[in-house]
């Protein structure tokens, strides 16, 4: 196994935020400064190799503080060599600037994608750690960063349906991030979330309507209904476009929760409300779980590079039925330029409602569902 000592190594983050980004980065850090390596970080992502870049000496800094906790401390960006005028090329010249030896991409698909292409094309000795909040990368078990976001989703639809929704008498929407997959929606199930509605599946709106006055008055006139921002309905029900496309020419759509809104009072005549956690989910104090093994996967990153494991990216497996989770390694062409959807095996799409294999995914994550508010919900449903 050959020496890492003195060599230099180049890390970032990049792509929307995760929980667990810092704690991935102090895995990363600490597992290389065991190896005496020399530590840069780069700002915003991939745009600290492009136009007016900005890396910096984390060879002597302590990582300490970034272990348990959110955001990046290396910031982050949507920037994407592939999308920018010879990208890959100035990367390339730009690593042979600063006399890097190895790269390691922090991510998700886009950022990981373009890692994988200047692996294949540019045999820059790359590799990757995923993260997303989304939890819609395939080859690895979850995505570090999606724990964390689906723990805050239940407990914000927990307290929303026992507190606010059951006082008010309201109908409670509350829209979640994830464009393409349900996985985050979904987690809602944890905190009793009447109707879920992924995007992976067109419904029918009046289905949609028809079940949540259902369980509306079965709970005693109140109910959370959880969706996607990117919900995709049969009938015409207006959000928000977002007209300026990101870096990766991705024109977004949000606040469906507030055209929905009116389709209820129309139809249903309850008072109702929209709620929007957005990034929210996307920040603050990864739990236990996510912090770990996002550590863990950057420790595996650099293992990976002490091996010559380059184009790999570094993942998580749990075999068959048990709830033992390990770090492993897997090609970057198995992770990217594919999206992991909400199948019908995890979700009912008929009746708006998670299955009881979306609960058994869950169990190393979340534990078995459990409802701590059981006693206060017996307590209310004798008042009449």
């Amino acid at each position: 196994m050959p020496s890492l000592k003195n060599k230099k190594l180049l890390v970032f983050t990049g792509g929307g935020l995760a929980p667990a980004l810092n704690p991935t980065l102090y895995g990363v850090i600490k597992e290389a400064q065991g190896k005496g390596m020399q530590i840069f970080g780069g700002l915003f992502g991939w745009a600290c190799l492009l136009d007016n870049g900005r890396v910096v000496d984390l060879t002597h800094f302590n990582p300490e503080p970034l272990k348990n906790i959110g955001g990046t401390a290396l910031r982050s960006s949507r920037t994407n060599p592939l999308g920018v005028k010879d990208g890959l090329e100035i990367v390339r010249e730009k690593l042979r600037e600063y006399k890097v030896d190895f790269v390691v991409a922090i991510g998700g698909d886009d950022t990981l994608g373009a890692a994988h292409k200047l692996f294949q094309q540019e045999k820059i000795k790359i590799v990757g750690v995923p993260k997303t909040i989304d939890n819609d990368l395939p080859a690895t078990y979850w995505t570090p960063g999606f724990p964390s976001a689906a723990y805050c989703t239940a407990k914000f639809c927990e307290e929303i349906k026992i507190d606010a929704a059951y006082a008010l008498s309201r109908i409670f929407i509350i829209e979640v991030l994830g464009r393409k997959s349900g996985w985050l929606a979904a987690a809602a199930a944890y905190g009793a979330a009447d109707v879920i509605i992924p995007p992976e599946k067109k419904v029918k709106l009046s289905k949609v309507l028809d079940i949540l006055a259902q369980r509306y008055e079965k709970n005693g006139n109140f109910a959370t209904l959880v969706i996607s921002e990117e919900t995709n309905f049969d009938q015409e029900v207006k959000g928000i476009s977002q007209d300026q496309k990101d870096s990766f020419k991705v024109k977004r759509k949000s606040f469906v929760a507030l055209g929905l809104k009116e389709k209820i009072k129309e139809s249903l005549g309850i008072d109702c409300k929209p709620l929007f956690p957005g990034n929210f989910l996307q920040t603050g104090r990864p739990i236990e779980t996510d912090a770990y093994w996002a550590r863990r996967l950057g420790e595996k990153a650099i293992q990976l590079i002490s091996q010559d494991k380059f184009g790999y990216m570094a993942a998580l497996s749990r075999p068959g039925r048990s709830l033992k989770i390990s770090a492993v390694e897997v090609p970057l062409a198995k992770a990217v330029g594919r999206v992991r959807l909400l199948d019908r095996s995890y979700f009912d799409f008929e009746n708006f409602k998670v299955k009881q294999k979306f609960f058994h995914y869950m169990e190393p994550m979340l534990g078995r569902p459990k409802s701590e508010t059981g006693a206060y919900l017996k307590f209310i449903r004798k008042i009449p």
